[in-house]
């Protein structure tokens, strides 16, 4: 398994959209950004605060990575 290395620029973009997507509806099924295949499977594997993993995978075509979504820093005295 790749971490975005295996992914094209635009898969890579499409994954992202995707992603964005797929946290507002979780249960929707989304189609893989590099053959089109209904059924992808997406896995949070995060580790908040510090940044967001996810995995993403086809039965298809046999796609499968990982992708990091960086969070931002902890602003000191923001939480005050």
């Amino acid at each position: 398994m790749a971490v975005d290395g295996d992914l094209r620029p635009d898969e890579h973009a499409r994954v992202m959209a995707l992603l964005a997507q797929w946290r507002v509806d979780p249960e929707r099924s989304f189609e893989c950004p590099r053959c089109g295949l209904e059924g992808l499977v997406v896995v949070d594997r995060s580790a908040r605060p510090h940044a967001e993993w996810y995995t993403v995978s086809c039965a298809g075509c046999s796609l499968e990575t990982t992708i990091n979504v960086p969070l931002g820093s902890a602003v000191p005295g923001a939480q005050d």
